[in-house]
C-alpha cells in the first residue's frame, strides 16, 4: 500500500476533500483553506490560500486554489504529517519563484521527526539556482543543482530512499539529475514542509500548488494545457480558458498554458497551438 497526498484537492475543504490534503477548494462554499495540512500551518492562515483573481494574487498552476507565502523573515509553511517513518519518499510540487527575491529561500523540507533529511533551496548557491540538498546518515549534505532556472511556474520532483548506496533524483520541469551515491541507510521521513521554511527575508513572495507525495511511483508533471482536467487537450480546453479570463469561472485543470503565472488570451492561443500541432 502506498500513502498518497494530493495538494490540489488538499487546498479543498468539506465534501470536495475526499481523503486528500493540501490547498483545497470547497465546491459549495467557493473557499480555499490550508487546514487540511494537519501537521500544522505556522505563519499561515486560510487567507494565504485563495483563488487566482488577478496577477500577483494567489497564482495557481492547476485547480482553483493556490498558496502564496510571504518571504518576510517569518517561517511560514504547511506541514504534511502523513508519512510514517518512510524509507522511501517521492514528492512533486509546483512553485512560482519570480517574486521570491534574491536571497536563499528553503521552499521545502522533509525531516525524520527532528532533522531535515531532504531540502529544496531557491537562490542557492547563486541567485536563480534551484538545489536539492540531501543528507547521508552521518549528517553530510550532498547537493544537486539546476542553475538559472528562469521565470514562470516550475515543477520540482525528487526520489529519495534509505539505502547504503542511495542515489537521490531531482527533476526540474521533467529533466532529471542524479546525486552522487550516498549512505542514507537507517534514515526515514516523518514530516514534509512547504513554504518559506527557513524564515528567509527577501521582501518577496512564493506561490505553491499541486503537492503530491508517495512511497512508490513518480507522479510526474501535470498535463500542460489540460484546462478542463479531462486528461486530453482539445477545443474544450481553449473554451475553458476563455471562460475563466472573461467571466472568472475557475477551470478544474491547468489553464496557464504558457506557465507565466497569469491567465489571459495568450493561454487560449497556447492551448489552440498545442492541440493543433
Amino acid at each position: 500500500m502506498k500513502f498518497f497526498t494530493d495538494g490540489r484537492r488538499a487546498l479543498l475543504s468539506g465534501i470536495a476533500l475526499a481523503a486528500c490534503m493540501g490547498f483545497a477548494f470547497n465546491a459549495q462554499a467557493q473557499t480555499c483553506t490550508v487546514q487540511n495540512w494537519t501537521g500544522g500551518q505556522p505563519g499561515l492562515s486560510d487567507s494565504d490560500a485563495g483563488l487566482q483573481t488577478g496577477d500577483g494574487q494567489n497564482r495557481r498552476y492547476g485547480g482553483p486554489c493556490g498558496l502564496q507565502v510571504d518571504v518576510d523573515g517569518t517561517a511560514r509553511f504547511v506541514t504534511d504529517d502523513s508519512p510514517q517513518s518512510e524509507g522511501t519518499y517521492i514528492a512533486r510540487f509546483y512553485a512560482f519563484l519570480d517574486n521570491a527575491g534574491s536571497g536563499a529561500v528553503q521552499v521545502f523540507g522533509a525531516d525524520d521527526g527532528t532533522n531535515d533529511q531532504i531540502q529544496v533551496w531557491y537562490n542557492d548557491p547563486n541567485a536563480g539556482d534551484l538545489t536539492l540538498r540531501v543528507y547521508d546518515n552521518g549528517g553530510t549534505p550532498s547537493d544537486v543543482t539546476f542553475t538559472g532556472v528562469g521565470t514562470g511556474w516550475h515543477s520540482m520532483e525528487f526520489v529519495w530512499e534509505a539505502d547504503a548506496a542511495a542515489q537521490p533524483v531531482f527533476s526540474l520541469d521533467g529533466t532529471d539529475m542524479m546525486a552522487a551515491s550516498m549512505d542514507t541507510s537507517g534514515l526515514s521521513i516523518v514530516n514534509a514542509h512547504l513554504g518559506n521554511v527557513n524564515g528567509a527575508n527577501t521582501g518577496g513572495t512564493v506561490d505553491f500548488d499541486d503537492f503530491d507525495s508517495r512511497r512508490i511511483d513518480r507522479p510526474g508533471r501535470l498535463l500542460v494545457a489540460d484546462a478542463n482536467d479531462d486528461t486530453s487537450i482539445n477545443v474544450f480546453d481553449a473554451i475553458a480558458v476563455i471562460g475563466e479570463y472573461q467571466s472568472g469561472m475557475m477551470t478544474a485543470g491547468q489553464p496557464d498554458c504558457d506557465e507565466n503565472g497569469s491567465i489571459n488570451v495568450f493561454d487560449a492561443i497556447c492551448v489552440i497551438g498545442t492541440y493543433q500541432n
